[in-house]
């Protein structure tokens, strides 16, 4: 094996390898994201809110964007360096205090969950700035300063304000490295082109696994509290769900994202890559996780008509899944008229049937008509792609 399989040079300086893998670091490092999903899953079950569900994305996003900046960071540097190694060892500690203040992270333990953040953004600081005084290094000085140091100061900052300040505080922050993204002053299409995509997709699917495992697990869970015959023809409805889920995204999702990265690569289409790696798929997993915590809820009490919140979960975590989808395949290049051939019947169906049945069925029944949803749009999204490959 040669030493740039675990992540890029040995030394941590250079870029992306065609046999650039996952290494057994990063994946001892997404064990903290296993927290994280779970502790904010847990706000969705039983009855969520309009609050509930905005908590849960006000909170979700910085740990999703904190691990998406360290994933393209191990992407470019490699995870083989003590130095990086050291970095990403650092960075745990504080995804984990996010992680622990996240049940009251808009309350009394926002100033824990802001210092979290400001924390991994120092960590990130440590890495690029090193990077940019490096000799050589195409990399401007200011950038790192103004997209790593400058939001970790605005979360820490943020600790020690009243509530609605702090919160404006946080979208200053997240806005302005949000911008720099868009800007690319300093930064040219030299690290899109270095970028490794198998790599890049397979940390992606492996976060995927994160939170589709969230799903069985609050499964198995919850049924083996209410062990009961209802509980159980529930919960293997659930795991159809997951399952399709699963079958979409793992045989027809990564390999799609593989061609159309490895095509915006070669065509320096650098938003392209921007937008698929770094925001639609948080629109994803937030979908799954929300489907997730519906789940849980009606494996809990499958006679009874899932409460209003769960359903709207349970509705709205199929159509945030494959809308993501959908926006990541035009992103691509797919042909529209393919998209919309899976995309319309999710349109329909989903408030057409499935909502009707959550708001109307009992649990078990709700699950079930999602289980044949997801089915059906599994069967007509592998139809579209084996009709694609054998055009082509």
């Amino acid at each position: 094996m040669s030493e740039t399989t675990d992540g890029g040079t040995a030394d941590g300086t250079g870029g992306g390898s065609e046999e650039h893998r996952a290494g057994w670091f990063e994946l001892f490092f997404d064990l903290v994201f296993v927290v994280t999903v779970s502790v904010l899953a847990h706000g969705l079950h039983g009855n969520p809110g309009a609050a509930d569900f905005g908590t849960f994305l006000v909170l979700f996003f910085p740990a999703w964007w904190a691990w998406v900046n360290l994933t393209v960071t191990v992407n470019l540097f490699g995870s083989a360096s003590a130095r990086v190694q050291g970095m990403l060892l650092a960075a745990m500690p504080a995804l984990g205090l996010m992680a622990a203040a996240s049940p009251a992270g808009l309350e009394e333990r926002a100033w824990a969950y802001a210092l979290g953040a400001a924390w991994v953004r120092l960590v990130l600081f440590l890495i690029w700035f090193g990077h940019a005084r490096s000799p050589g290094s195409p990399l401007p000085l200011w950038r790192p300063l103004l997209y790593c140091l400058v939001p970790a100061a605005l979360w820490a900052v943020s600790a020690a304000l009243p509530g609605g300040a702090r919160f404006v505080v946080w979208g200053v922050a997240i806005a302005l490295e949000v911008a720099l993204l868009a800007i690319r002053a300093g930064l040219g299409t030299s690290p899109y082109e270095r970028m490794s995509v198998e790599h890049l997709v397979e940390r992606i699917g492996l976060f995927v696994v994160i939170v589709l495992g969230e799903s069985v697990f609050t499964v198995v869970a919850t049924f083996e509290e209410h062990f009961t015959a209802a509980s159980g023809v529930t919960a293997l409805f659930s795991f159809v769900v997951a399952a399709e889920l699963a079958l979409i995204f793992f045989v027809w999702g990564t390999g799609n994202a593989e061609r159309g990265l490895s095509r915006a690569q070669s065509g320096r289409a650098t938003r392209v890559m921007r937008d698929t790696v770094m925001y639609l798929p948080f629109v994803l997993v937030c979908g799954i996780t929300v489907i997730a915590a519906a789940l849980g809820t009606a494996v809990a009490e499958p006679h009874h008509v899932l409460p209003t919140g769960a359903g709207w979960a349970l509705c709205g975590g199929v159509l945030a899944f494959y809308s993501a989808n959908a926006a990541i395949s035009t992103r691509y290049g797919d042909g529209l008229r393919n998209v919309l051939r899976w995309y319309v019947p999710c349109l329909v169906l989903t408030p057409g049937m499935l909502l009707p049945a959550a708001l109307l069925l009992p649990a078990w029944g709700a699950v079930a008509c999602a289980a044949a949803l997801v089915f059906l749009l599994a069967k007509l999204s592998r139809w579209r792609t084996r009709g694609r490959l054998t055009a082509g």
